[in-house]
């Protein structure tokens, strides 16, 4: 068991990453505005922002110095997350902004408490964002199974719930 959680672990960042652009590819090119936003919002927060912080020296462990970057990362990703679901006219993005709540609480928690043991900090921080990556691809094929089946269909919410700016 000990084997194949220390496999997992060497590379499951690679795995995670390299998921994500592949389905970033599919999303760019079959996907609806939703689901565009939503991948869009998950490399610009999640995924690009650790090369660069990687090129720079910069190390993500919770006592670092850098660790309110990360805290602000995840906290704009809950924004834009939540901003996307609430006008997209899709289910499926509310949990993708529920899961990002999770670890923005994980943060606070972390913050008010000094005693959360690191393994329970590091799952609720990393674990939700492999739940959002899944719940990306299953929405994305939803989409294209519904749209290949009913045809087109409105992107976002109609009224008040949704700005005008925001439509692609």
């Amino acid at each position: 068991m000990g084997d194949w959680v220390e496999w997992f672990n060497a590379y499951r960042v690679s795995a995670q990453h390299l998921a994500s652009v592949l389905l970033a590819a599919a999303i760019w090119r079959w996907g609806g505005a939703p689901e565009r936003w939503l991948m869009g919002a998950f490399l610009a927060t999640m995924i690009a922002p650790m090369y660069v912080f990687d090129a720079l020296g910069i190390w993500a462990a919770e006592a670092s110095p850098y660790a309110p970057l990360y805290i602000g990362l995840d906290v704009l990703a809950a924004a834009l997350f939540t901003a996307i679901a609430l006008n997209a006219n899709r289910n499926y993005p509310l949990w993708i902004a529920g899961f990002q709540l999770v670890a923005v609480v994980a943060h606070l928690v972390k913050a008010l408490v000094h005693d959360v043991s690191p393994f329970a900090y590091a799952v609720l921080v990393i674990g939700p964002s492999y739940c959002q990556l899944l719940l990306l691809l299953g929405g994305f094929a939803r989409h294209t199974a519904r749209q290949r089946r009913f045809g087109p269909y409105r992107e976002w919410r109609l009224g008040w719930q949704a700005p005008q700016w925001w439509r692609a």
